[in-house]
This record gives C-alpha cells, sequence and structure tokens, in this order.
C-alpha cells in the first residue's frame, strides 16, 4: 500500500492534520489519546510491518 492511500484511510476514518514536519505529518483524532505520523511521500510504498500497525492504529 502506498502512503497516499494510508492517508485516505485515515481521514475517512476521522483522522485530521495537527501538524506538518518536514517529512512527516502528524494527525489527530478526537475520540483517540495518542497521535499518529505518516510520511509525506505519497508514491512510496508503506512497510509491510509498519502497514499493520498502523492500520490497527488507525481503525481502533
Amino acid at each position: 500500500m502506498k502512503w497516499s492511500e494510508l492517508r485516505r484511510m485515515a481521514e475517512k476514518e476521522g483522522w485530521y492534520i495537527v501538524r506538518h514536519g518536514s517529512n512527516h505529518d502528524v494527525y489527530a483524532h478526537a475520540d483517540k489519546d495518542y497521535q499518529i505520523a505518516l510520511e509525506r511521500h505519497g508514491a512510496k510504498e508503506v512497510g509491510t510491518g509498519l502497514y499493520y500497525k498502523l492500520k490497527k492504529q488507525i481503525t481502533i
């Protein structure tokens, strides 16, 4: 999965951008007490382990 697809999935689940970094964007959710960082390299592939970790954090 590409970073752009993961970003769309997060925004669809209700995550919003809190801060832009140099290589990552930090997202927060109103119902969660933690934030996630997503790379800004849209066409780059996400590693398998990292993908499953972020997917779990996004959808829980």
